[in-house]
């Protein structure tokens, strides 16, 4: 992967990135690619708002010079080789496996969750906005998925292919579900 052709974003919507995500940042993406942001929006609002106020204008100035964007949340850490094997998955839209709430959550091939994902920038270029939103029941009474789900099917109805793989730390996880590490994950 030519990460001089990628573009990534940090959401530090609730604190600064792990060390280990940082330091995988600044060592692999030119100066120049890569953005923290911190928009002060709740969390499935500040998704939306970032692919629509700072990667699109970037992407939109130079259409031709980008193969991928990456999005990390600030609880992700960078795990080896779990990293190189999520850079090896083939898909428009990839994300990394991690733990999950339930043991069920990476069991599809085109299983989809927003922690630590890339996508191809026709995906954020042909999907109408809202990205990311959660999904209700039909009288709009109760949350039925989450904006992770919301996300994958609109990428799935416009054509384009969904993956996962690799693995990261997710801190966040471990507070669902107890010690989990991406080791265990794994099997």
């Amino acid at each position: 992967m030519d990460f001089s052709r990628c573009l990534i974003f940090g959401n530090v919507y609730n604190g600064p990135l792990k060390r280990s995500t940082l330091w995988w940042i600044v060592e692999t993406f030119p100066e120049g690619n890569a953005w923290l942001v911190k928009k002060p929006l709740p969390l499935v609002a500040n998704r939306n708002a970032t692919i629509r106020d700072e990667v699109l204008p970037r992407l939109l100035a130079r259409p031709a010079d980008f193969d991928w964007v990456f999005f990390v949340d600030n609880d992700v850490t960078i795990t080896h080789p779990g990293m190189e094997d999520f850079l090896k998955v083939d898909a428009d839209v990839v994300s990394c496996d991690c733990a999950m709430p339930t043991d069920d959550a990476w069991k599809a091939d085109d299983a989809f969750h927003n922690h630590f994902w890339r996508c191809r920038p026709a995906v954020l270029q042909t999907i109408q906005p809202p990205w990311f939103a959660m999904p209700t029941s039909p009288d709009g009474c109760e949350v039925v998925g989450c904006d992770c789900v919301y996300f994958r099917r609109k990428a799935l109805d416009a054509g384009f292919s969904v993956a996962h793989g690799g693995y990261c730390g997710h801190d966040n996880a471990a507070t669902w579900r107890g010690s989990v590490t991406p080791a265990t994950m794994k099997g």
